[in-house]
């Protein structure tokens, strides 16, 4: 088989123990039905009491000498054929070789239909139907053929052709996911699967994150059949030794101390954290959430509300004097303060979360408040915040009377600034008055005022000066 005997991929058959094996490069396996009358090449060994009649030696090279048996190897000239196999991840990209190929005239072919062509005379690159190839996801780099993101369609058996060679590559396309998509509630039920298109024989193994293996079905999936906290971390699928495919796995859980002790009068912080960003929960949609007491009677105190995507605290109708939250947008942190605690607030709380059509994750505190007001010890399970609140003079607080005293003060300036501004105008005033009374006239007033002629008003100093000289000349 093959084009000539001088060139091409040779095997070799070899009977031992009465078995034929093929050896094919690093392929070894047992041969069901060796062609023995397509030989190349032919070897022999004398053995002694060998039965040439029974033997399977072909008529053309029964030999004379009974004592010669059929040569034990035969070498086999089957054409230039290659196989590789390539597993890739979905959306990766794979080159498959066809080296010792012409530059021109080469044709690849995907499950024996036609993918691409280069014409001999023109250099021009001819597509077939095949969808990687029509859409442009697969070209040829030389003699060599590249497809970019891969999708599990891709799978199959792709053959490079030309005159004088012929190179079969298989390709495998694999991929992990997680049903329902992540995160994952605890207590749901989910499904890990690796999925691996194309007839492959090689059956997946799941690797779980502290590197036990996972019970692995014939289709290459893991079922959870109740989420736990301990499974969130990387998964790993498992398709060769060499070959890993990892899957991370987000368990959305809320974590808080179990119980809380703290003397009546003080404040204490309801922890709830969640175990990731609320702001990346992925395909959850929540439906609601808050803290609410859980007895002795039940309370809601505060809820949830989305903003513009975002998640703050809605606060209409909270009593901000006895809890105290986070006036930003949340993420992560859900916990709250409750402010002057009092024996009747003891009991259980819980912090929640529903999303909708999925389920509920809750984390539950236990307050125990003790009667005697004032901070309780660092003992576990404890939260001492704020000082002994003790009271003050006729029932008023320290802070009560300093506000009196400093309004008292100012009341005090007040007055001593109006009186010390009031009696400062009087004496402005009276010394205005004395400036007044105590002025110069400025023109001589000794002339008889009842012989004054008004019409003609006050003589200047000439007519004065001519009247007299009137009167001593009389």
């Amino acid at each position: 088989m093959g084009a000539t005997t001088m060139c091409g991929h040779y095997v070799c058959h070899i009977k031992k123990d009465q078995q034929w094996v093929i050896f094919n490069d690093q392929k070894v396996c047992a041969s069901e039905k060796p062609p023995k009358d397509l030989g190349y090449l032919y070897f022999y060994r004398r053995v002694t009491e060998f039965n040439l009649a029974e033997s399977t030696v072909p008529s053309f090279l029964e030999m004379s000498n009974r004592h010669t048996c059929l040569l034990i190897l035969v070498a086999l000239c089957l054409g230039s054929v290659r196989c590789e196999e390539f597993y890739i991840e979905q959306g990766k990209i794979v080159m498959m070789s066809c080296s010792g190929a012409p530059s021109k005239a080469i044709e690849w072919l995907y499950n024996k239909q036609p993918c691409l062509k280069e014409d001999s005379r023109t250099g021009s690159i001819l597509k077939g139907l095949a969808q990687m190839c029509s859409t442009g996801r697969a070209r040829m780099i030389g003699s060599d053929l590249r497809i970019a993101h891969l999708v599990h369609a891709d799978a199959g058996i792709y053959t490079c052709e030309s005159k004088t060679v012929r190179y079969e590559h298989r390709l495998y396309v694999i991929s992990v996911s997680a049903s329902p998509a992540c995160p994952l509630l605890p207590g749901t039920e989910a499904e890990l699967r690796c999925q691996i298109s194309g007839g492959s024989d090689v059956k997946p193994v799941w690797l779980r994150p502290d590197g036990k293996h996972g019970e692995t079905s014939e289709m290459g999936s893991h079922t959870l059949q109740s989420v736990d906290p301990a499974d969130n971390g990387t998964w790993a699928c498992q398709i060769k030794s060499e070959l890993r495919l990892s899957l991370s796995i987000t368990v959305l859980g809320l974590s808080s101390t179990p119980k809380l002790t703290m003397s009546q009068g003080g404040s204490v912080l309801l922890p709830c954290i969640a175990s990731q960003s609320l702001s990346s929960i992925g395909s959850l949609r929540l439906q609601e959430g808050g803290w609410e007491r859980l007895s002795p009677g039940p309370t809601r105190l505060l809820s949830l509300e989305k903003k513009g995507g975002q998640l703050f605290w809605n606060s209409t109708g909270v009593q901000r004097n006895t809890l105290l939250f986070e006036e930003n947008k949340l993420d992560a942190n859900l916990s709250v303060t409750l402010k002057k605690v009092t024996v009747q607030q003891a009991g259980q709380y819980q912090c929640f979360l529903t999303f909708q059509g999925k389920g509920t994750v809750s984390a539950q505190v236990s307050l125990e408040v003790k009667g005697q007001p004032g901070v309780t010890g660092d003992g576990p399970g404890t939260n001492g915040l704020q000082p002994k609140n003790k009271e003050g003079f006729l029932g008023l607080n320290l802070w009560v009377w300093l506000a009196v005293g400093a309004g008292c003060l100012v009341l005090t300036l007040l007055t001593i600034i109006i009186v010390y501004l009031n009696r400062r105008n009087k004496r402005m005033k009276r010394r205005a008055r004395k400036l007044r009374s105590m002025r110069q006239p400025l023109t001589n007033r000794d002339y008889c005022q009842c012989n004054r002629n008004t019409e003609a008003g006050r003589p200047n100093g000439r007519q004065r000066d001519k009247s007299s000289v009137k009167e001593r000349q009389r």
